[in-house]
């Protein structure tokens, strides 16, 4: 099992150090954490929760916000829960309006869960982070 002890935390401006091409002019880019951990088995469900409350509560304090980008890994599974990705984008999605957009960065050859298309996410490979932003940027509410 994965536990939080494995996890680096970057928050805030250190997410857009550690991501120097994610640019985009005329656009507020508000980066709110990145949790980075080598490969390994399972989360605990309790490191996926605290995680998972962490980015949630970053986002509804930075509301209201014109959209979201997410980066995920390809498969996140939590002991208790085998699509991951998809519990972490239901509550992504439950703190925001419905139509607002949330761009979903999956590695190259990954492809999104039906439970995770549900959310109404928009999926883009993550090879070009400029093109993540501009997909964002025609998605947003005006």
């Amino acid at each position: 099992m994965t536990m939080m002890e494995s996890f680096v935390l970057h928050r805030e401006q250190a997410v857009l150090a550690a991501l120097p091409d994610f640019v985009l002019p005329d656009a507020d880019i508000v980066p709110l954490i990145a949790a980075v951990a080598p490969a390994g088995g399972p989360l605990m469900r309790e490191t996926f929760h605290v995680l998972a409350i962490e980015l949630v509560h970053r986002l509804a304090a930075r509301r209201p916000v014109d959209g979201v980008l997410l980066s995920l890994p390809n498969v996140l599974t939590v002991e208790d829960e085998p699509d991951g990705n998809a519990e972490l984008l239901e509550r992504v999605r439950n703190v925001l309006p419905p139509q607002l957009p949330i761009v979903v960065s999956l590695p190259i050859g990954a492809a999104p869960t039906p439970r995770m298309r549900l959310t109404g996410a928009i999926f883009a490979d993550g090879s070009a982070p400029q093109r993540l932003l501009e997909v964002l940027a025609t998605q947003a509410i005006p």
